[in-house]
Parts: structure tokens; C-alpha cells; sequence
């Protein structure tokens, strides 16, 4: 990354030097951004910090603060600096409107949005998936399901022994045929070029957000024209947008003469975009390049952060191998209970009204997001006016804030139960064990956030996505418990999660043995 933020310097000082008009254009932008820099940056406060600058990643810095400064905001010496908030406040800022506390500002500045492009949360991408795509979760059941046997069976391909796989990668390729099953429909989400297209644009974005944010935020306007990686990106996204085309034709052929609906027993294609039409602009609803930047969007939200879930359990699975036989009883009797669905083809499926009722599931989901989430903060937000607390505390507009989830969800008093195992412990059927207490039952599932729940957030941008992410985990993970056998390599056990910064989550490198069951 140092090579390249040099290549790009020294391509932008030949290029400039080489103009006299464009010096001068050049020393009067320069300056200009100096000038708003210094007129922008987040004003200094009094705050305890806690770690240091150069640590490799803040996980231990977070369990210190929270354990020593319970009750009041901690600052974590990140870059940008981060002010840790006490969970005693959680309900005071949770909800409150951009115009107090941004959620996209936060995504904006870590993307470096302005001067890359990239985009991840737009309006018809979040309503589509917050409003259509919840509404209409239980009819992608189906497609999920059927779906998920072809993914395996491509991926994992016939496995009539004991066969190396790399999990995270393979993970990452069938997550992906099932998500875009239902973002854009068969035949283009089955297409090499998609597939490869939506996992790896996430890899670029990050790219090329850590090329430009490598330079002081002054310069990065103008290193933006020259990075390469900023020009990758957006190659990606016309040509993705060359492959939406005819989706997108079809759609605005459709749109306003007849109501698009989904019919369950059909893969309609285009029916996600339909949804992200219904939110979009009208004088921008033609333009494939808006699309494309949608269902990119997507694709950094839903494939990879599913994808370090569905790792961190299946490790955990064989870690824990003595959760297997109790969980495949439960699908069994769901079953047992309420029968299967015959598709076209002559395959079975669970019926849709089973998933809610996989608790032990859910649990063992849960139990592992806990202990391996994506990222140690969460609802992470930058303040856009001054913002008092009842703490006493008042942070000054352009401050960064969040939560210590993963320290709280290791406290000592987290959920603590007489069955429950220490907070420090892996134990899979914690949540199932709490919804049995009466009046529980519809809390610590999966998808619940809470004050003690955070690792989709809580408040109004809590992840939108989870209930779909929530079917689509489950999916996978009901194949392979009643399909296929898995183990670690002989003398390895589970790989340790990897962290840095804020960010945690499985090693992607870690290879596991998978047998297919003979029938």
C-alpha cells in the first residue's frame, strides 16, 4: 500500500509540475483544503484515553475502559479518535436523527465516499431491504433452499471422502449464489463475472478507501484523480452496470403497467430490483449506473459480514462437536412436526414457518456472533451538533461515538443465568436457555437487538438486513448439519480469530475437512 501511495505521488507530481496553470490551480486547491480542514476538524475535549495510537488492534484497550469507566465516556486513541459511551446512555442517542447524530457521515468519512465513490447505504438500497425485502422474507425461503443444495453441490462438488477446504473462501462463493438468487435472480446470479464481481468488490472498495485515507485529508481530492484503486472501483461498478441492463430494461418496461409482485413458486428475475426501483428517483430509475451502485452496495453490507458469520459458527461447531447431534434432533423433530414442501423438482424443503422455531439454532448463531463479531464498537456515529449526555458529559460537533458491545457482551453480569456458563465461555444453547423462561420467549433470538444485544446495532440503523441474513445462515447451516460431515485437520483445532483495529472476525484462511453423508 506504501509502494502504491507512491507510485500515485509521484505520477501527481510529474503531472503538475509538468503545467504551470496546473501548479497554480494546484497550490490554490491545496491550500483551500488546508484551509477547510482546519476549519472542519472535531474540536478537542477532556476525556480519559485509554490505549495507545500504534495499538495493532483495541480489543484489550476496550475491556480496560469499559471494566474502569463504566458510568462515563473513555477515548480510544484511533484515527480518527473514538469516545467510547457508557451502555447507561444507549437509549439517549440510539435514536436520534442524523441532524444530532450521523450514521452515514461515519460510513462516509471510513469509505472516504467523496473522493472514492463508493456508496453503501443510499436511500433505496436501505428501504428496499429494510421495508420490501422484510416483508417479503418468508417467500425467499424457497430459493434460498433450493439454491443452497446447488451451491454446495458446485462448490463442495461430490466430497465422497474426506476433502481440504478452505472455508471463508468457499463460504464467501456460496453466500454469494444465495444472495444474489434473490438481489437479481438466476441466470445472471449463477454468471462467473457476477459472482466474482460481488466478492470482490468489496476487496476494492477497502482498497481504495485505504489508498486515499493514507493521505492527510487535505490532499485527498486531488489524489483521488490518480489512484488507481479509486479508478478500479469504478470500473467495477460500470461493469456491473452493463450486466444489470437488460434486468433493468425489463423492469422499466414493466413499472407502471402492471403491479410487480413476487408469485412463491417462481424465480422472477428482477424482483429485488423492482423494489429498489419503487424507492429510487424517477429521473434516475433509467440510469444503470445508479443500480449498479445499489447492488454493489449491497454487496459489501450482505455478502462478506454473512460470510465471517457462517465461518465463526462452523468453527465453532467442530470446536464444539458435542452441539451437533442435539441440533440435528431439533431440525429432525421441526420436521417430524410440520412436514416438508416438495419443489418442482422433487427436492425437499422445510417449510416456511419452521425457521422461527429452530431455537437451539438460533442460539448457537447467537452465541458465536457474540464471541466473533465483525467489529468490537458498534453503533458507531459522528455527532452534527453539540450533543450533552446525562452523564454531564457534552460532545462537540464532529465527534465520533459508540459502544464497547463486544466488552459488555464479556462482562461478568452479561445475561447471567444459574445455567448459563461465565461470559468468557463458549456456551451454544445460553439464549436458547433464557427464551425458555417464561415471558422470554421472544427475546435473545438472532435478530433481537437490545442494550445487551448489539452486534447488529440498536436504534434506527440497526442492521436492516439481519432477519434475510438471519434465513440465509440458517439455510446453510441445515445443509450441512444434515448433509455433510466436518472435522478440523488432524491435530489442528479451532484457527483464533483475527484482529485489528475495531475489526474482528474468523482467520480466512482456515482449511476443515467436509465428507458428504452417504445416504
Amino acid at each position: 500500500m506504501a509502494l502504491q501511495s507512491k507510485m500515485v505521488s509521484a505520477d501527481l507530481r510529474q503531472f503538475v509540475l509538468g503545467s504551470p496553470l496546473l501548479l497554480s490551480a494546484g497550490a490554490f486547491l491545496v491550500v483551500l483544503s488546508f484551509i477547510r480542514f482546519l476549519v472542519n476538524r472535531p474540536k478537542r475535549f477532556d476525556l480519559p484515553i485509554v490505549g495507545e495510537p500504534d495499538d495493532a488492534d483495541y480489543l484489550k484497550a476496550m475491556i480496560e475502559g469499559t471494566a474502569k469507566y463504566p458510568d462515563s465516556p473513555y477515548i480510544i486513541p484511533s484515527s480518527p479518535p473514538l469516545v467510547i459511551l457508557p451502555i447507561s446512555v444507549i437509549n439517549e442517542v440510539r435514536n436520534l436523527p442524523e441532524d444530532k447524530a450521523s450514521f452515514m457521515k461515519d460510513v462516509q468519512r471510513m469509505f472516504a465516499t467523496k473522493h472514492t465513490g463508493i456508496e453503501s447505504g443510499g436511500y433505496a438500497l436501505v428501504q428496499s431491504v429494510k421495508i420490501s425485502l422484510t416483508r417479503h422474507i418468508t417467500s425467499t425461503l424457497d430459493d434460498l433452499q433450493d439454491e443452497v443444495r446447488y451451491s454446495f453441490d458446485k462448490e463442495f462438488g461430490p466430497c465422497g471422502d474426506w476433502t481440504p477446504i478452505t472455508v471463508y473462501s468457499k463460504m464467501a462463493r456460496i453466500i454469494a449464489l444465495l444472495s444474489g438468487r434473490v438481489f437479481v435472480g438466476r441466470p445472471l446470479s449463477r454468471e462467473e463475472e457476477w459472482i466474482q464481481a460481488t466478492i470482490m468488490f468489496t476487496f476494492y472498495c477497502y482498497q481504495a478507501k485505504n489508498a486515499i485515507n493514507a493521505y492527510p485529508e487535505w490532499a485527498r481530492g486531488i489524489a483521488a484523480y490518480f489512484s488507481p484503486e479509486v479508478k478500479r472501483v469504478w470500473e467495477f461498478k460500470k461493469r456491473g452496470a452493463k450486466l444489470l441492463q437488460p434486468i433493468l430494461d425489463a423492469q422499466m418496461a414493466k413499472l407502471g403497467k402492471e403491479k410487480i409482485h413476487r408469485d412463491d413458486s417462481e424465480d422472477e428475475q428482477g424482483t429485488f430490483i423492482s423494489w429498489m426501483l419503487n424507492f429510487t428517483n424517477e429521473d434516475q430509475r433509467r440510469d444503470p449506473l445508479i443500480l449498479a451502485n445499489n447492488q454493489m452496495g449491497l454487496s459489501i453490507a450482505a455478502i462478506h459480514s454473512t460470510t465471517i458469520t457462517v465461518t465463526a459458527i462452523i468453527y465453532d461447531l467442530a470446536a464444539h462437536p458435542e452441539y451437533i447431534q442435539p441440533l440435528q434432533d431439533e431440525i429432525q423433530q421441526i420436521i417430524n412436526e410440520d412436514g416438508q414442501d416438495v419443489d418442482g423438482n422433487g427436492f425437499m424443503h422445510l417449510k416456511k414457518g419452521s425457521m422461527s422455531k429452530l431455537w437451539k439454532l438460533d442460539s448457537f448463531m447467537k452465541e458465536s456472533q457474540r464471541l466473533t463479531p465483525t467489529h468490537l464498537p458498534t453503533n458507531l456515529r459522528v455527532t452534527t451538533a453539540p450533543l450533552t449526555l446525562s452523564t454531564g458529559h457534552t460532545l462537540p460537533t464532529g465527534t465520533r461515538f459508540g459502544f464497547a458491545a463486544y466488552a459488555i457482551h464479556l462482562s461478568p453480569t452479561f445475561l447471567s443465568s444459574e445455567t448459563s456458563r461465565p461470559a468468557t465461555e463458549f456456551d451454544g444453547f445460553r439464549f436458547y436457555n433464557l427464551r425458555k423462561i417464561p415471558g422470554n420467549e421472544n427475546k435473545h433470538q438472532f435478530v433481537v437487538t437490545s442494550s445487551d444485544s448489539l452486534n447488529f446495532g440498536h436504534g434506527n440503523h440497526a442492521c436492516p438486513g439481519r432477519f434475510f441474513a438471519s434465513n440465509e445462515i440458517k439455510v446453510v447451516l441445515i445443509e450441512l448439519l444434515r448433509n455433510w460431515d466436518f472435522r478440523f485437520l488432524e491435530g489442528k483445532g479451532r484457527p483464533e480469530n483475527v484482529l485489528r483495529g475495531f475489526v474482528c472476525g474468523p482467520d480466512t484462511k482456515g482449511v476443515m475437512e467436509f465428507r458428504r453423508k452417504k445416504v
